[in-house]
């Protein structure tokens, strides 16, 4: 079965072959229900095939889901879906463990970067799903299971009706295996999901800080740390290249001219934070950003050199020009009320060392309070970075904080995690996510790595939207990682979908689009793993695909760390360590397989650990390919030959029984628990 783009058609034996599970149409539009993978990027169906049971592999305290397509000639309309309890001889899973969601595309209306399929999971039925070609839903069951449930099978029933489909039921069997996840806190794979207060302003028109507001990052918090982040971004400045309008300490003119300050927004986000999110393992306090790049002349532009290079020059010059005037915060007037963006003087200015002492030590003493003073941190680095006089009055009045960075190079490798020094010799850098640099390991019989015991903390950052890509893709971000070199994946946006329009009325940039000033160029956050809903931001299946692939990390890591104990591996026993290590094995090998199918390619390539350049997995693979002296196409031939293999190793691992490998990786988790005594 085909869920790729291709051309329509219905065959005759095709036909005859699902007529059982047709059920009355009206004469306007044949309405059908079809199987489709949570792994699919579904924006076609192509043929139909006979329905079978949703089948769904968890364990407990996890969360995991499973669906139903549904396909029409015309509108789908009325479409509506209930789900009977989850039973079986080990018991019964709650109703409110159970949710069911409507998927539904994007509806095509971006410039770039539209994540692709049935990606938005509605938790009402959307009043119409329309296309002129074809019209498709999707129904998603999605069950957290309890961390008491008993292992097992247990069975339920989905029925799914809609205008034209008459009540239909299909069965849901869940396999629950005994090993148990941990709580989002104690997860050892490192995942940075940004919240954007603007967009949520912006998207549903709302003033910032309204109460209406607050609730609604209070949901976008809710679903990040369900995904086991847990870095808070408080800007001290304002117009960021994350877009935040204003800075969330407010500097107070008072009748005189003098300043103080008022806290109270940042203080009710770190509440927020804590109470939606959990303990923060990162507080960013973010007081530099590339407009305040300090050169000693105004830049010019040069005539004869290409467009963007002129575009970037003109940009540069812009701000030189902010950069003489000072720094962007937010300024409410004491007697009216009214904030306003205003000009403070920069930091090296000789009155401004007073002002920004009051705001970091006022920070300093409430991250105390809260328990929190180890996670304060300095943002933000990218490809630029501060001056050393900037680093040096910032590090001062701080108390030392170090910093991190989002950028291109990986700059962390080999460096000690505390004492690096690596800005200007002054400030450490406590962790990076990066796009050059990657690496990772394909063969495990070569050789086995464990990114998540990397002593820097590196993530992977996939620009150009990769976590908006297919989601089979964004479920094995998280493991390429913590089975190479990095710890994990960051810089990912939560709700920083799209928000700004152009004049076709189509979603053509993110909130920091506002502020070109402090653009980063091809680092900007260009993904978002929540998406609009009616009342606020709501999950999607890639958000779903990536918190199944890090419930799978931690179970790699929980085995992981008990056969790299040697105490702990001898009372397992070799049989047993020797089954738990071909499980991962095979999980490692599957996932290589589904980003290119080439087993020659494959056995060729070995160790992927030694190309240290790649951006991505299939640029290390080519790099490594290239390295072997393989001949390979050049030009648009090399591009329709990566296309074509990542096509069929998304086709590949839906029919081989992914599933099964991940019931494999629960079941055999239990074992290595239950052997452990833990």
């Amino acid at each position: 079965m085909s869920f790729l783009r291709g051309k329509r058609f219905w065959a005759l034996a095709t036909m005859v072959a699902i007529v059982s599970i047709l059920t009355p149409a009206t004469a306007s539009a044949q309405v059908r229900l079809f199987n489709y993978d949570i792994l699919s990027s579904v924006v076609q169906v192509d043929e139909v095939e006979p329905l079978k049971p949703i089948v769904i592999a968890g364990t407990r305290n996890g969360t995991f889901s499973g669906c139903v397509g549904v396909e029409s000639s015309a509108a789908i309309k009325g479409l509506k879906a209930v789900m009977s309890p989850l039973s079986g001889s080990a018991g019964e899973i709650p109703a409110d463990a159970v949710q069911v969601r409507y998927a539904t595309s994007w509806g095509g209306n971006f410039g770039r970067w539209e994540p692709r399929g049935l990606d938005i999971l509605h938790e009402t039925p959307p009043a119409a799903v329309s296309d002129r070609k074809q019209s498709l839903a999707g129904v998603w069951v999605t069950v957290t299971v309890p961390a008491e449930a008993a292992a097992g099978k247990y069975s339920g029933q989905l029925t799914v009706e809609a205008e034209g489909l008459a009540p239909q039921t299909l069965p849901v069997e869940l396999t629950v295996a005994e090993w148990t996840v941990p709580e989002t806190q104690q997860w050892r794979t490192w995942i940075e999901m940004l919240q954007s207060p603007d967009t949520l302003a912006v998207e549903y028109d709302l003033e910032l800080w309204s109460d209406r507001h607050w609730e609604m990052i209070a949901r976008s918090m809710q679903m990040i740390g369900q995904m086991g982040s847990r870095v808070v971004f408080i800007p001290l400045i304002s117009q960021t290249n994350q877009g935040n309008e204003q800075s969330m300490v407010r500097w107070v003119r008072k009748a005189d001219g003098s300043f103080s300050f008022d806290y109270s927004i940042m203080e009710k986000y770190l509440d927020m934070a804590e109470k939606h999110m959990g303990k923060p393992k990162m507080v960013v306090f973010y007081a530099w950003d590339t407009c305040m790049i300090v050169r000693e002349q105004r830049p010019t532009v040069d005539p004869k050199a290409p467009a963007y290079t002129q575009q970037q020059q003109v940009l540069a010059q812009k701000r030189w020009d902010l950069q003489q005037k000072g720094i962007t915060v937010t300024v409410v007037d004491e007697a009216t009320g009214e904030a306003k963006t205003e000009y403070v003087p920069h930091l090296t200015a000789p009155e401004s060392r007073p002002r920004w002492q009051a705001i970091f030590d006022h920070a300093r003493k409430t991250m105390q309070q809260r328990g929190l003073e180890d996670t304060m941190v300095l943002g933000m680095i990218t490809d630029e970075q501060p001056s050393r006089e900037q680093v040096q009055v910032l590090h001062e009045i701080s108390g030392g904080l170090p910093w991190i960075s989002h950028c291109h190079p990986g700059r962390m490798r080999g460096r000690p995690p505390v004492g690096n020094k690596m800005l200007h010799g002054i400030a450490d850098v406590r962790y990076e996510a990066h796009v050059y640099n990657m690496r990772w390991e394909a063969d495990p019989a070569k050789k086995r790595n464990y990114g998540w015991q990397t002593p820097e903390l590196r993530a992977f950052f996939g620009r150009h939207g990769i976590p908006n890509g297919h989601p089979l893709t964004v479920r094995m971000l998280p493991e390429l990682q913590i089975t190479g070199y990095q710890r994990g994946v960051g810089r990912i946006g939560a709700d920083f979908w799209y928000v700004m329009k152009n004049p076709r009325g189509q979603r053509s940039g993110a909130v920091y689009a506002r502020y070109p000033e402090n653009m980063w160029r091809n680092l900007n956050i260009d993904s978002w793993l929540l998406a609009p809903g009616a009342d606020g931001p709501i999950s999607t299946a890639r958000f779903e695909n990536m918190r199944e692939g890090l419930q799978e990390c931690e179970a790699r890591i929980f085995i992981e760390s008990v056969l790299l104990d040697e105490q702990k591996k001898a009372r397992l026993g070799a049989p047993l360590a020797t089954r738990a290590q071909k499980v991962l094995d095979d999980r490692q090998r599957a996932m290589w397989r589904s980003i290119w199918t080439n087993e020659e390619h494959l056995k060729i390539i070995g160790s992927l650990g030694v190309h240290g350049n790649a951006r991505n997995p299939q640029e290390a693979i080519w790099q490594a390919l290239s390295s072997a002296k393989v001949d390979l196409p050049q030009g648009r031939d090399a591009q329709q030959m990566k296309s074509g293999e990542f096509s069929k190793g998304v086709q590949w691992f839906a029919k081989s029984d992914w599933q099964q490998r991940n019931a494999d990786l629960y079941n055999i988790a239990a074992e290595v628990q239950k052997k452990i005594g833990r």
